[in-house]
């Protein structure tokens, strides 16, 4: 293949297939053939026009793929070759400004002015494949690469990023270790994944909760090492997981979108000295109204959470590997090139799959 296919999201749920050749590859960069890119709560915002993302740009940002072209000194900078499979992790690093030596997002190197994350960059920039809504993604030197087993199937690699979340939110940020008690707010992917990362680490009991329209997430969040699933359309979320678990959790972790009400529901059912990880974004003006008093009476613990780190990225390849979990059940719908706009659609509608991925190859 002598070229690319990519989309373009030129306006809001406004996708445009184009193709151009294939960038030459040099010294210190490589190509990616795309094998899936998972697509998360941020790309529907894009899409719809919720979000402040500057338009053009080739969207997606979770690649995974196979390495079909690299130079030399990237090949030894990376400690990969040609056929090598990889997941990309969405920031662009230089290394070398104050961000990036803190390891915080937002490179302020200045070769990404226009930005630093895939999937939000313009088709302008060259060589313009910079989304893993595309046949190919150009891999330039600032990239971060986690090797991922050839084994793996392409539904499970698909899932790293989603996953390497629920590590950040579940372990990293909530500390959760053998015996922790954990309440996950909301059976969304990224829920899910906390889940997998708590029962990675042995804690328990878990409990998940979710609506009656959620009922399948909430039996596969059961099959994937919750203890509880929680239908909780007409009861108090923080009763609901109390009396399940016979105890206030150890740590609650809000991943609802949206829900303003669900800050409030993690404060009131957290335990003493508990912590609280607030992932769920609640959107332009989403001030939740927050129990202060009962969070200080408590003593708790209350962190923020917005992605995950590369150590995360590293220990969600690793669960994926092991093949322990039915990911293949988690990642449930993939969608071709062709039906890009399909799949944000679908993701944007009440009976929205559990996970989707654009799969060029389809």
């Amino acid at each position: 293949m002598d070229t690319a296919r990519f989309i373009v999201q030129t306006g809001p749920e406004k996708y445009e297939l184009r193709e151009r050749a294939l960038p030459e590859v040099g010294d210190d960069d490589a190509l990616l053939a795309v094998e899936a890119c998972g697509i998360c709560g941020t790309d529907v915002e894009v899409f719809e026009g919720r979000s402040a993302a500057r338009l053009p740009l080739v969207p997606g940002h979770e690649p995974v793929g196979r390495v079909v072209a690299i130079g030399e000194v990237a090949r030894a900078r990376w400690r990969l070759d040609e056929g090598d499979r990889v997941a990309v992790h969405s920031t662009l690093t230089c290394g070398r400004c104050r961000t990036c030596r803190a390891g915080l997002r937002g490179c302020t190197g200045p070769e990404f002015a226009d930005g630093t994350i895939y999937g939000f960059r313009g088709p302008d920039i060259g060589p313009g494949l910079w989304g893993g809504f595309a046949t190919h993604l150009y891999l330039a030197p600032e990239a971060i690469l986690v090797p991922v087993s050839g084994e793996v199937s392409v539904a499970a690699a698909s899932l790293f990023n989603v996953l390497a979340n629920g590590v950040d939110w579940a372990l990293d940020l909530g500390g959760a270790r053998y015996g922790t008690s954990v309440a996950v707010l909301g059976p969304g992917p990224r829920g899910l994944a906390s889940v997998i990362a708590a029962s990675a680490a042995g804690a328990g009991p878990i409990a998940v909760t979710g609506l009656a329209a959620d009922r399948e997430r909430l039996d596969l969040a059961l099959e994937l090492g919750a203890d509880h699933a929680l239908d909780v359309t007409d009861a108090s979320a923080a009763d609901a997981v109390q009396d399940a678990l016979g105890q206030a959790p150890d740590l609650v972790i809000d991943t609802t979108p949206g829900s303003l009400a669900s800050v409030t529901d993690a404060v009131r059912m957290a335990g003493r000295k508990g912590t609280v990880v607030l992932a769920g974004l609640k959107g332009p003006g989403g001030l939740a109204p927050f129990p202060v008093d009962l969070a200080c009476a408590k003593s708790l613990t209350v962190k923020g959470a917005v992605s995950r780190s590369l150590r995360s990225m590293e220990q969600a390849i690793a669960l994926i590997e092991s093949g322990r979990w039915p990911l293949e059940r988690f990642a449930s719908h993939a969608f071709s090139l062709e039906n890009a706009e399909g799949a944000l659609h679908a993701l944007m509608s009440d009976d929205k799959p559990i996970h989707a991925r654009i799969e060029p190859a389809l």
